[in-house]
Parts: C-alpha cells; sequence; structure tokens
C-alpha cells in the first residue's frame, strides 16, 4: 500500500493520513505506526468515512491489531489501546 492510495478503494484523490487510534491515543498510533491513508471520502465524509462509520471503524481497528500483534501479544494490545477488537466477548 502506497502511502498516496486511499487504503479502502485506492483512490490517489485527496489522500491524508488517518491515525486509527485518535484523541489519547494518537501518539501510540504514531509509535506503532498504525496510521493509514484514507481519501477524503473515506476519511472524513458521511456516510462511508471512518469518523461516520462505525463499521469502517472496526475494520480499520481490527487490522491495527492485527498488525500490532505481529510482533506483541493481544496483552500487550490491550495495556496500550484499552480494548480487544478482535473477540466479540471482549467489548
Amino acid at each position: 500500500m502506497s502511502e498516496k492510495e486511499c487504503w479502502f478503494c485506492g483512490s490517489q484523490q485527496w489522500v491524508e493520513m488517518h491515525h486509527i487510534f485518535g484523541a489519547s491515543k494518537r501518539k501510540q498510533s504514531d509509535k506503532y505506526n498504525l496510521v493509514v491513508p484514507l481519501c477524503h471520502y473515506h476519511h472524513n465524509e458521511p456516510p462511508d468515512g471512518v469518523h461516520h462509520n462505525q463499521e469502517n471503524n472496526l475494520i480499520l481497528k481490527r487490522w491495527a491489531q492485527e498488525q500490532f500483534e505481529e510482533t506483541h501479544t493481544r496483552q500487550e494490545f490491550r495495556e496500550v489501546f484499552g480494548k480487544n477488537y478482535l473477540e466479540d466477548d471482549d467489548e
């Protein structure tokens, strides 16, 4: 994936970087490289933008957790990000 292509659709138009875990976890997103390029439509516009669409937001969070767990444990993920996104019973 190129930093110039939307993670969802591959568009190269109006691409913005999205911190998968924002707000108080933004620095952790940077630290663990859990930042993806999104076109403006998939980033910040309803109905599919991750800031408006819970399903797309969850898709990214699950992907990010899988990336994190390639080199860390699930417990470490919980400690850093406060939640497990891969198991329904942990919600």
